[in-house]
This record gives C-alpha cells, structure tokens and sequence, in this order.
C-alpha cells in the first residue's frame, strides 16, 4: 500500500473521532508492515508490539485451550484495530493474531504511543477514545456469547 491508501484507510478507521491531520499523525508516528499468510502478527503470552491499525488482508484469532491446542475464535477482516490493550497496559497478548492472507499493517507502538501523549497530541488522547470504544464493543460481545452458552440469551 501506498502512503495515500494507508491514510486513507486508516482514516476510515478513525474519522468519527479524529480528523485528518491527527490522521496523519499517527500515520507517521507508525511503521508500515507486511506479513505473509501463515505468519504471526501478534503471539499468544509474548510482550505486546503495540497497536495494529490492520490496513488489508484478514487474520485468525487464536487462543492457547487447556489441552495446549490452538481453539480458533475467530476471523477478522481489514480494516480494524488489534493489540489496542498493549497501548494501555503491559499485560503479555491474550492471543495469537495469525495471518490468513497476506496483510499490510500499521504498527503504532507503546514507546512511541507515550512520546505522542508526552507531547499532548491529541490525536494520541483522541485514539484513547477510539480505544475504549472498541473495547466497550469486544465487552458488550462478551457478554452476549456468555448468555447466549449458559442459554440466558435466545439467539
């Protein structure tokens, strides 16, 4: 992807909060990745890399099960947030982020994730938002499988 797609992308990720100057700058404040399908984006109990603004292609979540089998919980599209937690904690990765495709990232790490707050952008502070919003969704998800197994829930 070219600069002007990887904006472009990334601003569809975000323009309900942020505009296209902070766009911008978190588009530089990042590093362009590609990964090949079959390879890892993020691994299960390794520290977190940082923010993934996944840009194109899809992944596989997968979570480590009891018996040491990888359970698949499930696939998901560019373009979306991943590894958002990383930014906010310093918790290892609840999970392996495998690559189906072929995959064009952004990657934003912590470090320089902090120099932008450190700065007061508020592109960082506005990212925050966008963060707790997607968290607030994975949660409301959550929940809803929850019911949904313990039959609380008709579906």
């Amino acid at each position: 992807m070219n600069g002007s797609d990887v904006r472009r992308v990334m601003h569809s990720l975000l323009a309900r909060e942020l505009n296209t100057q902070q766009v911008e700058q978190l588009a530089q404040a990042s590093v362009n990745r590609k990964i090949a399908s079959g390879h890892a984006l993020l691994n299960e109990g390794d520290k977190p890399s940082g923010l993934v603004f996944l840009l194109q292609g899809q992944v596989e979540i997968l979570k480590q099960g009891p018996n040491g089998q990888r359970l698949a919980l499930a696939k998901v599209d560019a373009p979306t947030l991943l590894g958002e937690m990383s930014l906010i904690t310093d918790r290892p990765a609840v999970a392996t982020v495998m690559a189906v495709t072929e995959c064009d990232y952004q990657l934003l790490t912590k470090p320089q994730f902090q120099r932008l707050l450190a700065s007061e952008s508020l592109a960082a502070y506005k990212l925050v938002v966008v963060i707790a919003a997607v968290l607030a969704e994975r949660l409301a998800q959550i929940d809803r499988k929850f019911l949904e197994l313990t039959g609380q829930w008709s579906v």
